[in-house]
């Protein structure tokens, strides 16, 4: 674990973490951005350790399901087309299906009612 210098809205933080020094950095403008949305004149803030640690945390933790949903959707996404390439091959040179027609359904039903009675 490293130390890490993160400057959030002019107030420095050194920060224990694993993680990649520009991944730190990058979620700590994000936080500036969203209090600029909510607050567009927030000026200099003094923040609170505990609250600034667990507001990194929240965007470590949003950020990281974010890239797993991204990761998730691009292997549906995927599947979906290996699935779609799969049907293709699979029907190509088959004849279209055709559904029946009422009076098959309506004789195919009789039939199935005939033999439910025996």
């Amino acid at each position: 674990m490293r130390r890490i210098k993160v400057s959030v809205f002019n107030n420095d933080f050194m920060i224990k973490t694993d993680a990649d020094e520009e991944y730190v950095r990058e979620i700590a403008r994000y936080l500036e951005d969203k209090v600029k949305e909510a607050s567009p004149q927030p000026g200099n803030m003094l923040i609170p350790r505990p609250f600034l640690l667990a507001t990194l945390k929240i965007a470590d933790d949003y950020f990281r399901l974010k890239r797993e949903f991204e990761e998730f959707k691009d292997r549906a996404e995927e599947r979906s087309r290996n699935l779609v390439e799969i049907l293709d091959i699979a029907l190509k040179g088959k004849e279209t299906f055709s559904p029946r027609s009422e009076e098959e359904t309506r004789k195919l039903r009789e039939e199935q009612r005939e033999d439910s009675l025996k």
